[in-house]
């Protein structure tokens, strides 16, 4: 496999995150980048500037999602930062934006799904929050359907689907409290809970041979593996550095996971980020809960999971600057691309076979996969 730098982009700011889509019905993809001020820049695919607008001053936008939510055929950009505000715009052909409607949380945004919970063929946005709540809006006009309140902030929360009950929907969300909820989607009403001694900063499932298993871990530096159908953990696994991000794949069978750990050995380090050795790692796990594979030594910031003509890959961002393509069956690094700043996102243009990254240093950078 290789890949060919095809253009970058400098902007004066850190790039916080990037997302690919259409955006104004012009049948153009763009590329809409979210910065740490505030900042929303739209770019082409060639990387030239269309449109920039300032949407939180001096304030950060933490996620962005592109997404048809009121299936009109247009998508609209839903945004979430640290002021607390989730905006929902359309844009226009020019690139304008246009406020659709806002939401006002306590603090600021940990993260947005969205997804039909009640199966009335209308899509619910669901936003968590440091300020302990989970909440449930309408796609129209953001009006409250549900909302559950933690003891401490919210950072990761899943839609959980069940395969024995197809009209059921529940939502599992985990929190500093150290507590994982599940929630009936639908209604919100609190199912059962499990909780830890230190913080939980993400949260999957998968189904095992046995039945599916919630997954999640923290700051504890274990990932926990509980049976969801007795409530009880069955396995953890222990790690050097705190349990930062869990995924399932694939689509519709989830009977893999990957987990990396995350060092903050870098932090106020007088040595310099290119020598320091992290102890961090990237684990994948099977449906017999084993580890099959591990690659060390990476410091991972940003981790998806990828399809490509039925071959499944992984894209990792690293506190160093590289952008890995890891070969999802054995762990092998197939490309390693190196950048002289922490990369925070990647994005994957399936059709055209192109991948952008976004770095501290406010460089956007566009690449073709060759001979996939």
């Amino acid at each position: 496999m290789k890949v060919k730098e095809l253009w970058s982009f400098k902007h004066y700011e850190p790039i916080l995150g990037i997302k690919l889509g259409d955006i104004n019905d012009d049948g153009q993809v763009e590329v809409v980048a979210y910065t740490k001020t505030g900042r929303l820049l739209i770019l082409s695919l060639k990387g030239e500037l269309l449109f920039q607008e300032i949407i939180s001053k001096d304030s950060p936008i933490w996620h962005l999602k592109i997404y048809d939510i009121d299936k009109d055929g247009t998508n609209e950009l839903i945004l979430g930062g640290m002021d607390g505000y989730l905006r929902v715009f359309k844009c226009n052909k020019t690139y304008v934006l246009n406020s659709l409607w806002n939401h006002k949380l306590g603090s600021s945004i940990s993260g947005i799904l969205i997804d039909d919970l009640n199966f009335d063929n209308r899509n619910e946005i669901i936003v968590h929050s440091l300020d302990k709540t989970i909440r449930v809006l309408k796609n129209l006009e953001g009006n409250l359907v549900w909302g559950q309140v933690f003891e401490d902030g919210i950072g990761d929360a899943i839609i959980y689907s069940d395969h024995i009950n197809p009209g059921k929907k529940e939502i599992i969300a985990c929190g500093n409290d150290g507590s994982f909820r599940v929630f009936d989607a639908s209604t919100g009403k609190l199912l059962w809970f499990k909780k830890y001694s230190d913080k939980i900063r993400c949260i999957t499932y998968l189904n095992s041979i046995n039945g599916p298993v919630i997954i999640c871990g923290g700051d504890d530096k274990k990932l926990h593996i509980i049976d969801k159908e007795t409530q009880e953990e069955i396995k953890s696994i222990e790690f050097n550095d705190y349990v930062w991000k869990c995924i399932s794949y694939p689509f519709i069978k989830f009977n893999k996971v990957i987990i990396n750990s995350y060092s903050f050995t870098h932090f106020n380090s007088s040595i310099p980020l290119e020598n320091l050795k992290f102890t961090s790692k990237l684990i994948c796990l099977n449906e017999t809960l084993e580890v099959i594979w591990e690659l060390k030594r990476y410091n991972i910031e940003f981790l998806d999971v990828i399809e490509i003509y039925e071959k499944i890959f992984l894209l990792a961002g690293t506190t160093r600057g590289e952008v890995l393509v890891i070969e999802e069956r054995t762990g092998k690094i197939l490309n390693i691309i190196h950048n002289d700043s922490c990369t925070n996102m990647i994005q994957f243009l399936i059709e055209k076979g192109l991948f952008f990254s976004c770095h501290e240093n406010g460089r956007i950078l566009a690449y073709k996969l060759e001979n996939m």
